[in-house]
């Protein structure tokens, strides 16, 4: 008799993202921040994510760094709290500080 092989027991366990899609991130080597613009996973190796943010020559560009290469904006208000890129509202939308 033959046994079907599911890929879920052949494959490493997906490691969860650490940041979501738009959200700010701090660049650890620098004083650079970006938001993130899309994600990836790899079977072998840390996640990938693609940030826009302006470079230290004042550039505005985009590249690909590992997870461990980035930390989270917070926000100073509110220790702990991630930050998102800004979106634009609707017209009858209230910002309360």
């Amino acid at each position: 008799m033959k046994q079907e092989q599911s890929c879920d027991s052949i494959l490493p366990v997906a490691k969860d993202f650490k940041f979501c899609l738009g959200q700010l991130v701090n660049l650890r080597i620098s004083d650079e921040f970006g938001e993130v613009q899309a994600r990836s996973q790899h079977v072998t190796g840390e996640n990938q994510y693609f940030i826009y943010y302006q470079a230290a020559n004042k550039c505005a560009t985009e590249r690909w760094f590992s997870e461990s290469q980035l930390v989270a904006v917070e926000d100073d208000r509110s220790l702990g709290m991630s930050v998102f890129g800004c979106v634009e509202l609707p017209e009858d939308a209230v910002v309360e500080e």
